[in-house]
């Protein structure tokens, strides 16, 4: 996984900017204009023969030596202005312990795929009732779904020897599935598809150097002595257009959760223990008592072109930027604590932000927005699951980063049943280039009929 290092925030807290940073090695340099002249360079005439010298014009005075133009770079292409976008929203229970518990001799790993096919079949089964059921014409399908849906029993796990291979068979299935999913699917048949198909939770031990000395037979262990983790929790974005990686294979991204709440795990009624400088949350899985550090370090990346990028392509169709916050992030989007978050974004002047949760609400009047944004997608698994898309007015301020109250919801149509409390949601609208906005429609009030006052006396009967 790919680790943030030391940053100058003044230097990654970029706004409306476009970035990609490559990692690899071994570029073949421009041969350089004096290499150029040496490689093409004479040399004496064997025949003895001196040609007559001629003589050279000299060169024009600087100030009528003509400038050439210089044209900008040419803009990412952008097939039209208004895009019309289609939602599938899967609402589902993702912070429910699965009925599927582990069995008694069943190795981890054994249990770990079984549970993450289960929930790949669903995912394929919600895609195949949904997209053919297409009411409007779209340039591009989201299909979302909500935090912590690929997680499996934490309670599972009986061992630290058993969370790495939990975690290590969830990180490796995980993304089979993602590919398979989108493979499913092809644009030729199925038009563009981008999947957002909910977020996975692992754990990562932190090395510590020196280790902490085992506890006395049978004493209890200080807090700050348990064994320190980080928690990987992200979602993986693919879609079923952008150009194929070189093995056939479909280009991926990463983006993780920042900021580790509370409830993310049992965390012992929230217990906070400080360790060398650096909080973490004290946790129970199953039996078996970690540290789970509040914060975490993973940046984005993706893979295309067969090459591992650090960041974040937000828009691979061109006129759609995105951004997406893992539940409690959205609280903390756009403040100055998260300017790391901004910098691995390629176009921060995203227009649509989807919010993947497990029980984080989306307050369009009293949450701050980028003033790109147009609209909020959330998705919410905690109880039964929640889905709405909220449009936002155009900004009243010049202020940038502002509230936007004037807001109207999305409607979304039920197109599929597929499974107690996991329902299907279809949503269609337009998004429009920067600076524009939809126009938010005026629902006025309807006309109710006459009752008597609540209030004022009236003569008894």
């Amino acid at each position: 996984m790919t680790h943030e290092s030391e940053a100058d925030p003044d230097q990654t807290h970029a706004r409306g900017t476009r970035r990609r940073s490559l990692l690899k090695a071994g570029l073949a340099l421009p041969l350089g204009t004096s290499a150029l002249l040496a490689a093409c360079g004479g040399g004496g005439s064997s025949s003895g023969f001196s040609p007559t010298p001629v003589a050279v014009a000299p060169p024009p005075s600087p100030a009528v030596v003509p400038t050439p133009p210089v044209d900008p770079p040419p803009p990412r292409p952008v097939e039209k202005a208004v895009k019309n976008v289609r939602v599938l929203n899967l609402q589902t229970p993702s912070t429910a312990p699965l009925p599927d518990q582990r069995l008694k001799d069943e190795a981890i790993e054994t249990y770990t795929r079984r549970a993450l096919q289960a929930k790949f079949n669903l995912l394929s089964d919600a895609l195949a009732q949904g997209l053919p059921k297409k009411s409007a014409p779209t340039d591009l399908c989201f299909f979302v779904v909500p935090e912590f849906f690929w997680n499996v029993n934490w309670d599972a796990v009986r061992n630290e020897e058993e969370i790495k291979a939990f975690s290590t068979t969830c990180v490796i299935e995980v993304q089979k599935h993602v590919r398979a999913l989108i493979a499913l699917f092809p644009q030729d048949q199925y038009g563009k598809l981008a999947l957002l198909p909910g977020t996975s939770q692992v754990l990562m031990k932190q090395l510590v150097e020196p280790p902490a000395a085992p506890a006395p037979q049978g004493g209890p262990v200080k807090d700050e002595d348990l064994p320190p983790y980080e928690a990987l929790n992200y979602v993986l974005v693919i879609d079923n257009f952008s150009k194929a990686n070189p093995d056939g294979s479909r280009p991926i991204a990463m983006w993780p959760k920042r900021n580790v709440s509370w409830i993310d795990f049992d965390t012992d009624g929230g217990t906070q223990v400080l360790k060398d400088g650096r909080a973490y949350w004290k946790v129970l899985l199953g039996h078996l008592d970690i540290l789970v550090l509040m914060e975490s370090t993973t940046t984005a990346a993706y893979y295309a072109d067969g090459k591992q990028y650090t960041g974040f392509d937000n828009d691979p169709l061109g006129g759609v930027p995105f951004g997406v916050d893992v539940c409690l992030d959205y609280m903390a989007s756009y403040t100055e604590k998260q300017y790391l978050r901004m910098s691995q974004i390629e176009d921060t002047n995203y227009i649509i932000d989807f919010l993947l949760a497990a029980g984080m609400t989306a307050d369009p009047e009293t949450h701050k927005y980028l003033p790109s944004v147009q609209y909020i997608v959330r998705n919410d698994g905690y109880y039964v699951g929640a889905c709405e898309i909220f449009q936002l007015s155009a900004p009243t301020t010049s202020e940038g980063i502002a509230k936007r109250p004037g807001n109207a919801r999305v409607a979304q149509t039920a197109v599929a049943n597929l499974a107690p409390n996991t329902i299907l949601f279809d949503a269609y609208f337009d998004v429009h280039p920067l600076g524009q906005y939809p126009e938010i429609p005026d629902i006025p009030d309807l006309p109710t009929e006459p009752l008597p006052s609540p209030f004022v006396p009236t003569a008894s009967a």
